[in-house]
């Protein structure tokens, strides 16, 4: 299925496109687990591929991350302005990196 934007949003690559797929695989074997989850000594597979600044035309590999699902909504919910909510993993750690007890 293509993805097609409804407006335009800045993308310089459109998200189903070969050459992002092919940008995606690059990042991903680059960071095959998440980066966010790895800085809190947690291995999760990476799945999603984030723009660091939240500009989608810059694509540069630097300025791109591997995420998984619930981290890369979460990132792009603060992008957003939202509130983002972490909870807690099955031991009862915070996943807030912001949380006093990952500092």
């Amino acid at each position: 299925m293509k993805y097609t934007p409804k407006k335009d949003n800045g993308r310089t690559l459109l998200l189903g496109s070969a050459a992002w797929h092919r940008l995606r695989d690059v990042v991903l074997s680059r960071d095959p687990m998440c980066v966010h989850c790895l800085a809190r000594g947690i291995h999760t597979p990476a799945r999603d591929v984030d723009h660091i600044d939240n500009e989608p035309s810059n694509n540069d590999l630097d300025n791109l991350q591997g995420l998984c699902g619930p981290c890369h909504s979460r990132k792009t919910a603060a992008d957003m302005g939202k509130r983002v909510a972490y909870g807690c993993d099955v031991l009862g750690n915070p996943l807030d990196p912001d949380h006093h007890w990952n500092k």
